[in-house]
């Protein structure tokens, strides 16, 4: 698989062609605010039981591919945690879990302030930082737009995925996102030196991706 590009296809099909032990970190952005099943289609959080196949045999890829000492971060909230968490266990092990206080969010009894992000490191790796996560901001709400383009409404910031991405790997390793939304995760692998693989099944947030992609290599590297 070539690196550096996002496919435009589902990710089960995609991670097929990804070499064993060979990614150095993976992160894992599912549409669980949207209540959508893998495929995109429209449901709600009762509906997740029907997708447990499909996050079985995600996890099962995610820890092929993986290197031995890879670190792997799945966001999910209060909604999805309970669903997620021992398929995450049983299939990659969990070693912590990171708390992202965004400061902001919506809701109508407690405001949702905050995310969850399950994790998963190799033995013998040292991250030397808290597993919670206060000084980056969220979006307000919504999708936004960048220079006239639509982004995906659970878009993280740059900022976010870059302290991840450059907590566990150094330049030029490999990251790897099965949900790759507008391309966030490509971003701040672009600006920290980074490799990467994105997959991303609905069209509109693929193209949108590529541009910020193209965007990206433009202000870092000149472009290629």
């Amino acid at each position: 698989m070539i690196t550096n590009q996002i496919y435009n296809e589902d990710c089960l099909e995609a991670l097929k062609r990804v070499p064993d032990n060979s990614v150095d970190c993976i992160i894992s952005d599912p549409p669980y605010f949207l209540g959508m099943t893998h495929n995109g289609q429209k449901g709600s959080f009762k509906d997740l039981s029907i997708c447990k196949p499909f996050y079985r045999d995600l996890f099962q890829e995610f820890n092929r591919v993986k290197k031995p000492g890879a670190c792997v971060y799945f966001f999910t909230d209060w909604r999805g945690y309970a669903f997620y968490y021992p398929l995450f266990d049983l299939y990659l092990g969990a070693s912590n879990m990171l708390v992202w206080n965004k400061q902001s969010g919506p809701g109508n009894h407690y405001a949702f302030i905050h995310e969850l992000i399950l994790f998963h490191c190799g033995k013998g790796v040292s991250i030397g930082a808290t597993n919670i996560i206060d000084n980056i901001r969220s979006f307000a709400s919504g999708a936004k737009l960048v220079e006239g383009e639509k982004v995906h409404p659970t878009q993280k910031p740059v900022a976010l995925i870059r302290k991840l991405i450059e907590d566990s790997t150094k330049p030029g390793d490999l990251i790897l996102d099965t949900f790759g939304g507008s391309g966030t995760t490509a971003v701040a692998s672009i600006e920290s030196g980074r490799n990467f693989v994105l997959m991303e099944q609905d069209e509109i947030y693929y193209f949108t991706a590529q541009k910020r992609i193209k965007d990206a290599y433009e202000r870092f590297n000149g472009g290629r």
